[in-house]
């Protein structure tokens, strides 16, 4: 399964782009005031057309879509992104037409930009360490974030 995440449009909205390649199933699209919010895909080249149709619409995809990787082995998924200073992970167990909405999902938040790419990084090498191969592979794009500062609070007293 493929996954995009777009924002833009006029009322600026977010859209999912997904595919399940499937060419014998059916697709489907969620309508919310309008507006499609979600649309599944079966066919590759389906899919390739709605994401280029969206992006000559204004729409950019954002990071968590941008730096989202699955990794497989025999008999797991495993699912990365980076969004901002957070990095989330998925993962389930293989069956015959495996589902992503499957599995646990964990977050983790860090307090610097740069500690959150580098485990990005790290947990990445560590799976593929692990026998894990990307699924779907593309160029990843990691922005750099503006630097604001952090308001980390009082330092507690030990």
């Amino acid at each position: 399964m493929l996954l995009r995440e777009f924002v833009g449009g006029d009322p600026p909205h977010s859209c999912k782009l997904m595919l399940i390649d499937d060419p014998t199933g059916f697709g489907h699209r969620v309508l919310d005031g309008g507006q499609m919010v979600e649309h599944v895909l079966t066919q590759s080249a389906d899919f390739e057309r709605a994401t280029a149709a969206k992006m000559s619409e204004g729409f950019t995809e954002t990071e968590r879509s941008l730096t989202r990787r699955i990794f497989v082995n025999e008999s797991q998924f495993w699912i990365v992104w980076l969004d901002g200073v957070t990095i989330g992970t998925q993962v389930g167990g293989l069956r015959v037409k495996w589902k992503e909405s499957v599995g646990q999902t964990r977050v983790k938040e860090f307090r610097e930009r740069d500690r959150a790419v580098a485990a990005y990084h790290r947990v990445i090498a560590a799976k593929q360490a692990e026998g894990y191969r990307e699924e779907s592979s593309r160029a990843v794009a990691i922005a750099d974030m503006p630097n604001t500062p952090l308001n980390l609070g009082k330092k507690k007293a030990r």
